[in-house]
Parts: structure tokens; C-alpha cells; sequence
């Protein structure tokens, strides 16, 4: 009697999957043969989708992600695929899913914080000043044991017993000179493997990472220790965000290596654990300003981000959201010339890198980045940005089109930057967006054609034409008395003046006075 795939029961089908491959392999390859193959690949039983994120489906919360809308979403998208799925098909839902995750990730985090943190606090309120020294000395004696032994789970379960039911506190040198601190263990015992495959046990992360949240428990400020990085001293919050953008290189090798995502995934829970218990601060407006421009710092080039697995390359978008998000919520104030030049800086990186993406994601949400574009001091350094090669250009041209139109677009200080740079192309667009501004003054009185006549050299007789197009008052005088007829006459104008034909401009524009200035100037 012949047999099919199809023939057999639905929990064979499972177990036969499950040995085919990652997540990934398996959805690619059975995914849209069937209809019921299709319910057997997103049913909760054999978890798939569960196992992507990493979720134990034996945890509690698996049920809030089985339940939640998204993956209602994506499971009934998967259900009705007739066809084999492309990568990039099937990116779409795990980008769906990835996003979500990280979302609902830390807002638990946020809850078992402050769950932990209340727990603690009682526990510590209720020791004598004896006991305290007793069971702080205790704690403090096996962390430093980590420095000197292998990590094993007696330590991590006696650090957790005395945190948690003795109420002990780490205390620890926050200086970058302290033989072994909070940031030196982390590097140390957990960041350092991001990079080494040979360490992938998926239980030893979860009990380490669950040790380094205890600890920040019994002392928050173990988060301001330092460690040495090259020629830098540099917080936890560092290299936190530091293995998560730049994992493929943290061993100082520019290199793309293999990532340990069970690693990866300990470090990403554990810098959001760390930033829930930040929240808590009064204030964070100088953490979350250093915050986020180290993230914009450390963003990779698209180049680079395309080698990427989906799961970093998302991770590391939802941060910077939360980060961003952070940094709305929080009254910063504005920023002063060191801030502008660093985010110049910034700038110029991230268009070196083509992440346009980012741009215009931090410019859409950030007021002081908008505001930034429309500070006279920046203007100039900034259009020289803009204009540096074709990609920069195609980034501005999606700046100026932003909806609505943004103030720094409509300024005069804009206007007469690419004036003098001759940025014809550019001129267009924001005076067919911003009419008025051709009629604008210079520090002389002069308007913009006035100002192409006796401040720019070169060939400008397209720019002049447009401008005269535009109706830019020919007869408006600058503070000397000079208005365009006067201007046109001058020497260092004679070859600009043989190239455009002001009677035929005029005549379109239905500008009849200026006909007798036209006569006399040819006369």
C-alpha cells in the first residue's frame, strides 16, 4: 500500500518539521504546498512562529502573543499562501512579529522591574544595620568570585537568594579603575560571546541575564560603573547599546562575524530591562541625549545592514523607537553649538552610510532635528552636506518634499545658500514651494536676482532667467540705490548679459514699463 506525506497524521507531520531545518527553512520549504500543511505550520502546538521570537510556549506570556492581533494577522496571511514564499515574503511577516515582540518584551520588563524592585525594598527595610553589612559583604564576596571562577548556576541561584529573600545590594566601584565592576562583568561574562558560535546554550543566557537584572535590582547606580573601550571610558549603557548595533564587530574587528543570537538575544533583553528601570529617574535628559546620538553614531551602512539576520536588523529599528520615543516624552532643552555640531557630525555619517531610512524616521519625529535645519548657522554646513555627492541630493529633495512643509524649507537663509552655490535645481523647487522668498533681502538690501548679479561669479544666466520668471522686482533698489538695470550693466556682468534675452523674459511677464530700461541699456 503506497503512502504520502499528506497521509500521515498531523502530530508525524510536526515532528518530521521540526527536524527540517530553523524556522525560516521549514516555512520556505512546506509553506503553500496545502492548505493543511499550511494549518499544521502555524498551529500553537508545534510553535513555529513561537519559536522564532525564542518564546517558551510553556511560559505564561505566550499566551498574550498567541492571542494578540498581530499574530492572529500573520498566522491567517501564512494560512492562505498557495504558493512557495519568497525570503522577502516571508521577511514581511517575521518583521510583523519581530516588532511586536520587542514591544510586548519590554513592557514586561518594565513590569517585572518594578514587581522585583518593590519585593527587594521590603525585604531590605526590614534588616538591622548588622544584618545589612552581613549580607552585602556576602554578596559582594561572590561577585567578585566571578572574576576569578567559571560562571556556575550555585553562584547565579546564591546571588538571586540573597538579592531577592535577604534583600542584599551590591556595592559596587563605579570607577573604570575597579579591578571588576558591573560594566567589566558584563563585557566579560555575557558581551563577549556575542561573537563566539562555539557558547550558544540558550539556558545559560536566560540564567545569566536573569543574575544581571537581580543585581540592578539591589542597586540601580550599578549602571553608571565604567569600563575602558580603545582610548574611551564608557557606562554599561554603552556597551549595551554597543553589542546590540555593532555585534558583527565586537571584538574591534571590522569583519562581519557569525552572531551568537542566543547571546545577542540576552543582551537585547537586558538593555531593556536596564532602560524600564532608567524611566523610573527623574531626570534623564542628558542619558537620553547621549543615548541617542550614541545609537545614531553606532548605526550600521545599508550595505552592511543587508547582511544582517532579520532579527538583528529589527531589533535594532524597535530600540530606536523606544529611545525616540523617550526622548519626545522628556523636556530636553534646546540644543546649544556642541549638540548641533555633534548631530552635524551624525548627519554627515549617516548619508555616508545611505541610511536615508533613518533620516527621515529621527526628522519626522524629532522637533530639535527639524529645528536644526532651520538654525541660520547650520544652513550652510548643512546644504554642503546635501550637495556632496548624488545620494546626499536625493536625500535633500525628499526633505524639501516632506508634508507639510517644514519651516527651514521656506527660509530665506536657504534661499540664498544654494543661490550662492548656484544649486539651480534646488532653488526651483523651494521657490515654486515658497513663492514669497523671492522677493527676500541679503544684509545689503539686495533680492535674490540682485544678489546673483553683484555677489555670485560664473555662469548663473539660467538662474537669472527663473528668477525673472518667478516676477522677482526688477526695479526694487538695495540699500545703494542698484536695482537689476544698474546691476546687469557692470562689467563683471557682460557675459551673463550676452547670454539671456530680457526683452523676450520681460514680454512673457508682462512686465511693459521695464520695455524703455531694455532700449537703453542695448542703446
Amino acid at each position: 500500500m503506497s503512502s504520502t506525506l499528506e497521509t500521515l497524521p498531523d502530530e508525524i507531520l510536526m515532528m518530521i518539521f521540526q527536524y527540517s531545518g530553523d524556522v525560516s527553512t521549514i516555512l520556505r520549504t512546506f509553506l503553500g504546498l496545502n492548505r493543511r500543511l499550511n494549518r499544521i505550520l502555524i498551529d500553537r502546538r508545534l510553535h513555529l512562529l513561537g519559536n522564532y521570537l525564542s518564546i517558551n510556549k510553556r511560559d505564561i506570556s505566550s499566551n498574550d502573543y498567541y492571542n494578540s492581533n498581530v499574530f492572529h494577522e500573520v498566522s491567517h496571511k501564512l494560512l492562505i499562501i498557495n504558493h512557495t514564499i519568497h525570503e522577502d515574503e516571508l521577511d514581511q511577516y517575521f518583521q510583523m512579529l519581530i516588532s511586536f515582540h520587542i514591544q510586548q518584551l519590554y513592557k514586561q520588563l518594565g513590569n517585572e522591574y518594578q514587581s522585583n524592585l518593590i519585593k527587594f525594598q521590603i525585604q531590605r527595610q526590614c534588616l538591622t544595620n548588622d544584618e545589612i553589612i552581613d549580607v552585602d559583604d556576602e554578596l559582594n564576596e561572590i561577585f567578585l568570585n566571578l572574576n576569578h571562577y567559571p560562571i556556575n548556576i550555585t553562584d547565579i541561584n546564591q546571588i538571586e537568594y540573597l538579592v531577592h529573600k535577604r534583600g542584599a545590594r551590591l556595592q559596587c566601584n563605579e570607577s573604570e579603575q575597579s579591578s571588576f565592576n558591573f560594566t567589566k562583568a558584563i563585557n566579560y561574562l555575557l558581551s563577549q560571546d556575542v561573537s563566539n558560535n562555539n557558547c550558544n546554550n540558550k539556558q545559560f543566557y536566560y540564567l545569566l541575564t536573569r543574575m544581571f537584572k537581580t543585581l540592578i535590582v539591589s542597586n540601580y547606580d550599578l549602571l553608571n560603573n565604567r569600563d575602558f573601550y580603545i582610548y574611551s571610558i564608557r557606562t554599561v549603557w554603552y556597551f549595551l547599546i554597543f553589542t546590540v548595533y555593532r555585534a558583527y564587530n565586537y571584538c574591534y574587528s571590522k569583519l562581519i562575524l557569525p552572531i551568537n543570537m542566543e547571546c545577542y538575544r540576552a543582551v537585547v533583553n537586558l538593555l531593556l530591562f536596564s532602560i524600564q528601570c532608567k524611566k523610573l529617574e527623574v531626570n534623564i535628559d542628558d542619558w537620553i541625549q547621549q543615548t541617542l546620538f550614541d545609537i545614531l553614531r553606532m548605526i550600521s551602512s545599508l550595505e552592511t545592514m543587508d547582511k544582517f539576520d532579520i532579527f538583528l536588523k529589527n531589533t535594532q529599528w524597535e530600540v530606536l523607537k523606544i529611545i525616540t520615543d523617550m526622548y519626545i516624552s522628556t523636556e530636553t532643552i534646546s540644543w546649544h553649538d556642541d549638540m548641533n555640531n555633534k548631530f552635524q557630525s551624525i548627519l554627515g555619517n549617516l548619508l555616508d552610510k545611505n541610511r536615508v531610512d533613518i533620516i527621515l524616521f529621527i526628522y519626522r519625529h524629532i522637533d530639535h532635528i527639524r529645528y536644526f535645519f532651520n538654525q541660520l548657522s547650520n544652513c550652510r554646513n548643512f546644504v554642503d552636506i546635501m550637495t556632496r555627492n548624488q545620494y546626499n541630493r536625493q536625500v535633500f529633495e525628499i526633505l524639501i518634499d516632506e508634508k507639510p512643509l517644514e519651516t527651514w524649507v521656506q527660509s530665506k537663509e536657504l534661499a540664498f545658500v544654494l543661490l550662492e552655490k548656484k544649486e539651480r535645481k534646488f532653488l526651483e523647487k523651494i521657490l515654486k514651494l515658497s513663492p514669497f522668498l523671492v522677493h527676500e533681502i541679503d544684509e545689503n538690501g539686495n533680492n535674490l536676482l540682485l544678489h546673483i548679479c553683484l555677489k555670485v561669479r560664473g555662469c548663473r544666466h539660467r538662474i537669472v532667467k527663473f528668477l525673472i520668471t518667478m516676477k522677482s522686482d526688477l526695479q526694487q533698489k538695495n540699500f545703494n540705490g542698484e536695482n537689476f538695470f544698474d546691476a546687469i550693466q557692470l562689467k563683471r556682468n557682460r557675459d551673463l548679459l550676452e547670454k539671456i534675452d530680457l526683452g523676450e523674459i520681460i514680454i512673457l511677464n508682462d512686465q511693459q514699463e521695464n520695455k524703455r530700461n531694455i532700449k537703453f541699456i542695448y542703446n
